[in-house]
């Protein structure tokens, strides 16, 4: 059953006031000055349903004020929405997390990470780095392996596959340092993640390279969960598992761990529960548009991400609500 335009609203809007209301609203600070047309449910309401919309702000902003004016009367300019939806790019990263509590993530037999590239521009503009800074690099990532300009994300699901947290990369950085940040942050609010001093040599007498760039947002890395994780090879490593284990008491598991007579059985068992996280960065691909999202800002571009995991997660809770299969995302409503 694909949802009716008036259901969806209704549904989503719902959801999003009453956790803004129960969580948020008690925080915001009072401004002065006139009082805004838009609520900040209907701000965040109108940013996580852009994300079934492709690309264009414009364009679903456009189709907002000439076809939806009875759901939303008092719509805002595109340069005011926006200004809007950045103010509150913190709610919604840590809207991933609320979430994720109400579906029962954290309460699952394991989580899974993986990192997926997001290209931010074509490369020939990414050389001249006239909107990123730090955030942002050249590197190789993707099924095809393929070089782009951009960053890379690092997303951790569940078993049942709502988003639990996330950390974002330049391109060019290696997977365990984007892991060690998001592992770090899980384990304490004052810790603070390795750096490449910090290790030991390698066995060529060479020290280790660290990331080139920022690896962030702090506030998007989600809790800490007492359940393995489980990666791929690119994850691997003795020192580093030993560290995440004893320091972070994070257990990570990848193909590579499984020896003896079992082992077989065992990495296809691996591979068959981790195909979760995969399954949810082609969502994120195909249904949410994350390749060249349209950011101009490292801001823009943490508002965009975050609410394209939120979309996600409240895409689960709504195929749940109403009975439907749980990662149809594509197909959860009639546009």
């Amino acid at each position: 059953m694909t949802l009716d335009l008036d259901t969806f609203l209704t549904a989503l809007y719902t959801i999003v006031d009453d956790l803004y209301q129960q969580h948020y609203a008690h925080r915001k600070p009072n401004r002065p000055g006139r009082r805004p047309e838009m609520s900040d449910s209907e701000v965040l309401t109108l940013t996580i349903c852009a994300q079934w919309h492709g690309k264009s702000d414009r364009k679903f902003l456009r189709k907002v004020r000439e076809h939806w004016r009875s759901y939303f009367p008092r719509m805002l300019s595109q340069s005011a929405f926006n200004r809007r939806s950045r103010d509150l790019a913190g709610v919604l990263v840590n809207l991933i997390d609320v979430v994720a509590e109400e579906l029962g993530a954290y309460g699952a037999s394991y989580q899974a990470l993986d990192c997926v590239p997001v290209p931010l521009m074509r490369r020939c503009r990414g050389k001249r780095r006239k909107l990123f800074c730090d955030e942002a690099a050249i590197g190789k990532g993707g099924s095809d392996r393929d070089w782009y300009y951009g960053c890379k994300l690092l997303l951790s699901v569940s078993a049942e596959g709502v988003g639990t947290g996330f950390t974002l990369a330049p391109a060019d950085t290696e997977d365990r340092w984007v892991a060690e940040s998001l592992l770090c942050w899980r384990s304490g609010e004052w810790a603070r993640p390795l750096c490449a001093a910090d290790l030991p040599l390698r066995s060529n007498g060479k020290r280790y390279v660290g990331p080139t760039g920022a690896v962030w947002p702090r506030c998007g890395a989600g809790e800490a969960t007492g359940a393995p994780y489980l990666c791929d090879n690119g994850f691997f490593g003795a020192f580093w598992q030993t560290h995440w284990r004893e320091d972070y008491g994070a257990v990570v598991l990848t193909p590579k761990n499984y020896v003896g007579a079992d082992a077989h059985r065992c990495k296809r068992q691996h591979s068959s529960w981790k195909q979760i996280v995969e399954t949810m960065n082609g969502h994120l691909e195909r249904t949410f548009g994350l390749h060249f999202p349209g950011a101009r800002s490292k801001w823009g571009l943490m508002t965009r991400v975050a609410a394209k995991i939120v979309a996600m997660n409240i895409g689960i809770f709504l195929n749940r609500l109403y009975c439907r299969p749980k990662l149809a995302l594509e197909t959860l409503f009639n546009c």
